[in-house]
C-alpha cells in the first residue's frame, strides 16, 4: 500500500513537473516573440514578431498583394455561395454576414482587383487613397494571421494566467476587469489591435469573460501597436517625438479605460459568461496582495499548460486565418471609401467645426486646421496625421493629432470591425458612442500632454 502510494506520488510530480516545464518554455517563447525587442541592422529594435512579418513580407514581395487579392475575392465568394446554396460549411462561416456586409465584401473584391492591375481612374488608384487602403489591408493579413496563431504560446501555456492571477488585486479596483485583462492591452500594444480583440474574443468563448468584461476590454484596451505609432509619427514628420507619444498615449489608455468602462453603454452590460453563468460577487472578488499570489499564479499556470496540445495549434491557424480574411474584406472597402471622402469632399471638414472651438479653448495652435482630423480616425487611424501633415501645421498639433487617433481605439477600418466580427457583444451604435465619449475625455488629456511636452 505504501509503495503504491509513493508510486503515485512519483507520478504526481513528475505531471507537475512536466506541466511546470511546458508552461515555463511555452510562456517563453510567447513573450520573446511578443514582448523582447531586438536590434536590427539598420540599428532599429523591433520583436521577433515583426521581424517576421517583415521576412515575410520582403520574401513575398508583390506576390503578397495577389495573395490578399485572392483572400477578398475568396471571401466574396464564399458568401455569395452562403446566400445561394445549402453547402454547410459556407453557410457556417457567413452565419453572422448580412447584405451589407457581402456588399463590403464584393466592393473589397472591386476595389483589390482595380488597385493591384491598375485598372480604373486615377482618383482611385492614387498611393494615397486606393494604394493605401490595399496596403493596410496586406499589413493586417500577414499580421493578424500569423499573430493570432504564434499567440497560442501566451493563451494555451499559462501566460495568461500567471499574471492574471497577480493583477487581479489590481485591475478589478480600477478597472473593474480580471487580471488576466492586462495581457490583452499590452499584446495589442506591441502587435496589433485586431490581435488583442482575437485574444479577448478567444477568452470570452472560452468562458473566462463576462459579457460586460470582454467588451469593456475590447473598447478600452486595444490600442495600436508600437510599430503603427512609428508609422503615424513617420507620415507626420515627428518621428522624434515618438517616444513622447507613445508614454502620453499608454498613460492616457488606461486614464481612460478607468472611466469609461464604469459609464454607459460599457457598464449597462451583463456580467454574464458565454454560457449563461452570472458572475456572483465572490468571483468579482480579487485575492488579496499575499506572498502566496505568486504559487498560486504559478498553479493555475500549470494547470492551464498540462492540457495544452498540437491540436490547438492546428485549430488556431484556421480560427486566425478565418479571422484575418473577413477584417481584410473590411479594411479594404471601407478605407478606400474613407480616403475617397477625405480627399475630394468637405465631408471631414465639416465634421470639425463643432470640434475646432473646444481645441482653441484648451489652447491649441492651428486648431481650425487639425479640427477636421478630430473625428475622421472613426473611419481609419491613419487618416488624421495624413490630413494634419498635409496641412502644414505646427509640431504640437501634430503631436496632438497623433496621440488623439491611438487613444480613441475605435476605428473601423480595422478595430472596430474586428470587434464586430467577434463573438463580444457590441454593437454598432455602441462603438460609435463609445468612440464619442472616448474623444470628449481624452481632447482635455491630450492638450495637457501636448502644453507639457511643448
Amino acid at each position: 500500500m505504501e509503495e503504491a502510494l509513493k508510486k503515485d506520488e512519483a507520478m504526481e510530480q513528475s505531471a507537475k513537473g512536466g506541466a511546470a516545464f511546458k508552461s515555463i518554455a511555452g510562456s517563453l517563447v510567447g513573450i520573446i516573440l511578443f514582448f523582447i525587442p531586438f536590434s536590427t541592422a539598420s540599428g532599429e529594435s523591433k520583436i521577433p514578431l515583426i521581424l517576421i512579418i517583415d521576412l515575410i513580407k520582403e520574401f513575398l514581395g508583390k506576390g503578397l498583394e495577389y495573395l490578399t487579392l485572392g483572400v477578398v475575392v475568396l471571401l466574396f465568394v464564399t458568401w455569395i455561395l452562403s446566400r445561394t446554396t445549402q453547402i454547410p460549411v459556407f453557410k457556417k462561416y457567413h452565419e453572422k454576414d448580412g447584405l451589407f456586409n457581402g456588399f463590403l465584401f464584393g466592393l473589397a473584391a472591386v476595389f483589390g482587383f482595380m488597385i493591384v492591375f491598375k485598372i480604373g481612374p486615377e482618383w482611385l488608384l492614387h498611393k494615397d487613397i486606393g494604394g493605401l487602403a490595399f496596403h493596410i489591408g496586406c499589413s493586417v493579413l500577414l499580421t493578424v494571421s500569423l499573430a493570432g496563431t504564434l499567440v497560442m504560446f501566451l493563451t494555451e501555456f499559462g501566460f495568461l494566467e500567471f499574471i492574471g492571477t497577480l493583477m487581479a488585486p489590481l485591475m478589478r479596483p480600477i478597472y473593474r476587469l480580471p487580471g488576466r485583462s492586462a495581457v490583452d492591452a499590452v499584446t495589442s500594444f506591441v502587435a496589433d489591435p485586431a490581435v488583442g480583440i482575437f485574444i479577448t474574443n478567444k477568452i470570452y468563448k472560452n468562458g473566462y469573460y463576462t459579457q460586460r468584461e470582454s467588451a469593456s476590454i475590447a473598447t478600452n484596451f486595444s490600442i495600436c501597436s508600437l510599430g503603427f505609432f512609428a508609422l503615424l509619427t513617420s507620415i507626420g514628420g515627428i518621428m522624434e517625438y515618438l517616444p513622447h507619444v507613445i508614454i502620453s498615449s499608454f498613460i492616457i489608455t488606461f486614464i481612460l479605460a478607468a472611466i469609461v468602462t464604469r459609464i454607459p453603454p460599457l457598464s449597462l452590460k451583463k456580467d454574464v459568461y458565454i454560457d449563461g453563468r452570472e458572475q456572483t460577487q465572490e468571483m468579482r472578488t480579487p485575492a488579496p496582495l499575499s506572498p502566496k499570489i505568486i504559487g498560486e499564479a504559478a498553479g493555475v499556470a500549470m494547470e492551464k499548460a498540462a492540457g495544452a496540445n498540437p491540436r490547438m495549434f492546428s485549430q488556431g491557424v484556421i480560427d486566425a486565418v478565418k479571422f484575418a480574411q473577413k477584417i481584410v474584406g473590411y479594411v479594404v472597402s471601407i478605407a478606400t471609401l474613407a480616403l475617397i471622402l477625405a480627399t475630394y469632399t468637405q465631408v471631414f471638414d465639416w465634421l470639425g467645426v463643432p470640434v475646432t472651438p473646444i481645441l482653441e479653448l484648451m489652447g491649441l495652435p492651428d486648431a481650425q486646421a487639425i479640427g477636421s482630423t478630430v473625428l475622421v480616425s472613426i473611419t481609419e487611424i491613419a487618416l488624421p496625421i495624413i490630413i494634419a501633415s498635409g496641412a502644414k501645421v505646427s509640431t504640437m498639433s501634430l503631436f496632438f493629432v497623433c496621440t488623439l487617433s491611438t487613444v480613441q481605439v475605435i476605428f473601423f477600418t480595422e478595430s472596430a470591425n474586428a470587434m464586430l466580427e467577434a463573438d463580444i457583444p457590441l454593437k454598432v451604435w455602441e462603438l460609435v458612442a463609445i468612440f464619442f465619449i472616448r474623444t470628449i475625455i481624452a481632447i482635455p488629456l491630450v492638450a495637457i500632454a501636448a502644453h507639457i511636452i511643448f
